[in-house]
């Protein structure tokens, strides 16, 4: 409802904010009891995961209501203590959270970049419309992307509407910018 509220115009109105309040009352409510169950699940597949030689990444979510949230991620990585699990980011889905007001996409870029196994490479128009062409949208990755370890994986996630040729431009601009 808040992508709704926005798209018609009545971002940040009284009742946007009060939709928004009450979701994240909501979900603060009722998310410990699921991040527990996320932390028991992680727990018995890292070390499965290791033996393999296999990393997890939790990748950044697109809804608030998603466990876990960028407020929790840090802790969890944290309290798993390993090695084997880390972060996946996901430009459009941390994009469209900016768009909404629940985070800083750069600024959550410097807390958890350097944790990052690799992204989703894609772009958003305002307010949620993701996975398009980089470079056609609000993504700026030309700040984000330095917050990113060079070793970071960039997989490239279209929506299979994007068009052969729209997708090489991108490619093109992006080698440009950033290099192979």
């Amino acid at each position: 409802r808040l992508i709704a509220l926005a798209k018609a115009g009545r971002y940040l109105s009284r009742k946007y904010v009060r939709l928004k309040i009450g979701a994240v009352q909501k979900r603060e409510r009722i998310a410990p009891a699921y991040l527990q169950r996320v932390k028991d699940c992680l727990r018995r597949v890292i070390e499965h995961a290791a033996s393999k030689k296999v990393r997890i990444a939790l990748e950044s979510r697109r809804g608030y209501e998603e466990i876990p949230t960028e407020r929790e991620l840090p802790g969890l990585l944290d309290e798993m203590g390993s090695t084997q699990i880390g972060y996946w980011h996901d430009f459009g889905h941390s994009q469209i959270k900016e768009n909404l007001g629940f985070v800083d996409h750069a600024e959550w870029l410097h807390i958890i970049g350097a944790r990052a196994f690799g992204s989703h490479v894609q772009d958003c128009v305002w307010p949620a419309k993701d996975h398009e062409a980089p470079f056609t949208g609000a993504v700026d990755f030309e700040k984000l992307v330095p917050l990113l370890p060079t070793n970071c994986l960039f997989v490239w996630e279209m929506s299979p509407n994007k068009t052969a040729a729209a997708i090489r431009q991108s490619v093109q601009t992006w080698k440009e910018r950033f290099g192979e």
